[in-house]
């Protein structure tokens, strides 16, 4: 469901425009690479005025193209990057997002939606360090293909293929993208915040979710064999 920083002083590289194809399935703790899609605005892909200024050569049509994002798919695919946007816990009234990219309109008591449908943009999470990501965002099988034996933290963490393209995953994931590494897990948590202070749910007598992954990022400048 969301992406969580988990330094205090962390900060974005910025925003960029992610493909309109994958606005409807991004979560929010996918590993996302740069790509290019055309300046000129169609039924299929589009932009906010803003991301149309920047260009790059065309050999066919100079200035024809724009830099864009998509989920990664390759392991020769950098710089790598963290999305932290998505259709549910991102500014929104009750959890859900609502309306398409460009041209929405809300009623009622909604506050939404997340800042991709309304630009296109996502923001990109890029340095080095601790992050949480749902559980719900990572490969489909991450927690049900875990090992016996549980995690080991330090273990690599790459990224999946095909219906797991750009999520999180280890090497019993039936779509890992082999040599994908791009950081380490650390631990399952809660959202009470892992190792962080504070008082586990067992302490007070309630039941421990764990829905997080707490990992360590290091967007494929680190070891890559998972």
């Amino acid at each position: 469901m969301a992406l969580f920083p988990r330094y205090p002083d962390m900060q974005p590289i910025g925003e960029m425009d992610l493909l309109d194809t994958e606005l409807g399935s991004i979560l929010g703790g996918e590993v996302v690479t740069l790509t290019t899609a055309t300046r000129l605005n169609s039924a299929t892909e589009s932009a906010a005025a803003d991301v149309l200024d920047g260009y790059l050569l065309d050999a066919l049509l100079p200035f024809a193209n724009r830099p864009a994002v998509q989920r990664a798919s390759t392991v020769a695919e950098l710089p790598l990057y963290l999305v932290d946007d998505g259709l549910a816990g991102y500014g929104t009234l009750f959890g859900e997002a609502i309306g398409t990219p460009a041209g929405l309109s809300t009623t009622g008591t909604n506050l939404g939606p997340h800042s991709s449908a309304a630009s296109g943009k996502v923001t990109l999470w890029k340095p080095d360090g601790r992050y949480h990501v749902t559980v719900n965002a990572a490969a489909g099988d991450f927690v049900s293909a875990a090992p016996v034996a549980g995690f080991t933290p330090g273990q690599v963490l790459g990224f999946g293929t095909g219906a797991d393209q750009g999520k999180l995953a280890h090497g019993a994931c039936a779509n890992l993208l082999a040599n994908s590494g791009v950081g380490h897990f650390i631990e399952l948590a809660s959202e009470r915040g892992g190792s962080l202070v504070t008082t586990p749910n067992r302490l007070v007598g309630a039941t421990e979710l764990f829905n997080r992954l707490e990992i360590d990022f290091h967007g494929g400048n680190g070891l890559r064999t998972v």
